[in-house]
């Protein structure tokens, strides 16, 4: 109860549950207990028969639907939506830094192939210009993940235009090849969806590869994100115009198509000749020597051992090549743990600037200029 007076008047204001009740009169004594005062109006309360109709002025029913819909049969299977969404699982997994440490993996992986092999053999400037062969390799990864679709655009066309161009000298011509020849062959042309498949299967092993070993929670991915990010990784390959129906449709079927794919393939002299460029010939700057051997030793523990053998790769069972091997996975697990974000959002920036700015310079002179 709350008194205000004015100009000499007293006026009671009472509050009964939700409804105000107002009473003005002089007062020469106030009640006791204003509440059993006999002169406030009451309200009815409903009787019992009536409580079906009656509904409290204030109550939480007014804003419940009388009729609510029924809720879903028990065994209605509702689609679970992944969290974060399938876009985000690959833009988290191509934006970790550990994630581009598989390339060299994913690159043994494809020269197994013999066609692959010929390919890169007669075609690829790794050897020479590695640096620049790494910036066009991220850019396409960076313009399928994060590119508008113009980007993707001229990057991908420039990537099957490059491969209709004269070949550079990685290694020597086969004996069957000759130097002025083109590599799209008889036999073999880069642009074939199946080794396109094949190139997109070895990116997401490897991927899969590196963040068992090296990301900050030391666990394997669930069966739920290996799922989102097989079909995710099927885009690398779409984007060089794979039909969309030859990516397996689910994780299962990726696996059996992998093993089957890898089991069948023939090692060339060719895939020896490009292995040998990549662990042990690349020209690189007097800083990055470091990482042949560390490569090396990488590769070593995870080819699978007929791989292994023929790339000329030691035993990873010797004492040697085993502790260098675990050295070099806690080195590099501790540095990914000891990396600032700031500096993972620093390299993740500079690779999409670099990626637009290589999509910029395929618009205005129409090739490559980097």
């Amino acid at each position: 109860m709350m008194t205000l007076i004015q100009k000499g008047q007293t006026k009671k204001i009472h509050y009964l549950g939700s409804q105000a009740y107002q009473r003005s009169k002089n007062y020469s004594q106030p009640s006791e207990n204003p509440l059993n005062d006999s002169t406030f109006p009451r309200k009815k309360r409903p009787s019992c028969s009536n409580t079906q109709s009656y509904i409290p002025r204030f109550s939480m029913s007014n804003t419940i639907p009388q009729n609510p819909p029924p809720p879903p049969p028990v065994n209605e299977k509702v689609p679970l939506l992944p969290t974060p969404t399938a876009e985000d699982h690959l833009k988290t997994s191509c934006g970790n830094l550990i994630t581009w440490l598989g390339g060299p993996y994913a690159i043994l992986l494809q020269i197994a192939s013999p066609s692959i092999a010929l390919g890169s053999c007669t075609h690829s400037r790794f050897r020479t210009h590695p640096i620049s062969r790494f910036r066009r390799t991220a850019a396409f990864i960076i313009a399928v993940v994060h590119g508008t679709e113009e980007q993707r655009n001229l990057i991908c066309n420039a990537i099957k235009k490059q491969r209709l161009s004269p070949p550079h000298l990685t290694c020597p011509i086969p004996a069957n090849r000759s130097k002025d020849s083109h590599i799209h062959g008889p036999n073999y042309t880069a642009n074939d969806p199946v080794l396109q498949k094949w190139t997109a299967a070895t990116l997401f092993v490897a991927g899969q590869k590196t963040h068992e070993l090296f990301s900050i929670e030391r666990k394997p991915m669930s069966r739920e994100e290996k799922e989102v990010l097989c079909q995710e990784f099927g885009r690398f390959a779409t984007a060089l115009d794979m039909p969309l129906e030859m990516w397996p449709g689910s994780l299962g079927e990726f696996e059996r198509y992998f093993n089957e794919e890898l089991q069948s393939l023939e090692i060339i002299e060719a895939s020896k000749q490009v292995a040998d460029v990549l662990l042990r010939g690349m020209e690189l700057p007097w800083f990055l020597m470091w990482a042949l051997p560390v490569m090396r030793v990488l590769m070593a523990g995870w080819l699978p051992e007929r791989f292994r053998v023929a790339f000329g790769l030691p035993d990873p069972n010797g004492w040697a090549v085993w502790g260098a091997y675990w050295v070099v996975v806690r080195l590099i697990w501790g540095l990914n743990w000891l990396t600032p974000e700031g500096v993972r959002v620093l390299v993740e920036s500079w690779m999409k600037r670099d990626m637009a700015t290589a999509a910029e310079d395929i618009r205005v002179h129409g090739r490559w200029m980097i």
